[in-house]
């Protein structure tokens, strides 16, 4: 799976996750069925974004696990290549 389709669906499972967890509390009385429901669906949408994270969410080049500060990276923090693109960062670079 590409990489701007793992963060654009882990972006939408959180919003409907959160959505569902407002909804439920704001709209349906503790302890009702549908209550319930919504809550697990909560959950269970909670689950599957940390499994697109956990298991979707790597580099293309050197498949290594993107998770701190996905929706903003664009460069792979392992090897510095650009996630789009490929292309190595131009110049010497840091020096050691």
């Amino acid at each position: 799976m590409h990489i701007k389709t793992a963060r654009q669906l882990v972006k939408w499972s959180m919003i409907l996750s959160v959505i569902c967890a407002v909804g439920g509390l704001l709209f349906f009385k503790p302890g009702t069925q549908i209550s319930l429901y919504v809550t697990f669906a909560a959950f269970g949408l909670m689950v599957v974004s940390m499994i697109l994270i956990f298991g979707f969410c790597r580099c293309p080049w050197c498949n290594k696990r993107i998770t701190s500060g996905l929706m903003k990276v664009q460069v792979c923090p392992h090897c510095k290549r650009d996630l789009d693109t490929g292309l190595k960062p131009k110049g010497k670079g840091k020096r050691r």
